[in-house]
């Protein structure tokens, strides 16, 4: 098929996308994957890979985790983060995510720690 044969190669696409080496090669190897299939079944029409491949890192690299309503009726569900931090746990978490933490580092004896111990 001449189609198939008109396909960029995965370097080329890649270029195109604004992102990450590594993610921009996945992006252009798994639309040039969708687009093969595409065309094995006989689909034609305008691929627009660089749009495609563009869109495809950008949804990679978008945070997966959405805030959501607990409307379940059970009020420590685990399947949605347990529960709420209180403000004042935020901004301890915020203070201790800025910078190093002793998280498994025991300050008095200077030795190993356990990162339960702060729970």
């Amino acid at each position: 098929m001449s189609a198939l044969r008109d396909l960029p190669a995965v370097d080329a696409l890649a270029a195109e996308v604004d992102a990450p080496r590594a993610l921009a090669v996945a992006a252009a190897r798994a639309v040039l994957a969708q687009r093969r299939d595409e065309l094995l079944v006989g689909h034609g029409g305008d691929p627009d890979l660089e749009s495609r491949a563009r869109k495809w890192a950008a949804d990679a690299e978008a945070p997966s985790l959405r805030r959501v309503l607990n409307a379940t009726g059970v009020l420590l569900h685990t399947n949605l983060g347990r529960a709420p931090l209180a403000p004042s746990a935020r901004a301890a978490v915020a203070r201790a995510a800025e910078g190093y933490s002793n998280l498994e580092v025991d300050l008095v004896t200077g030795t190993r720690g356990w990162r339960h111990a702060h729970v």
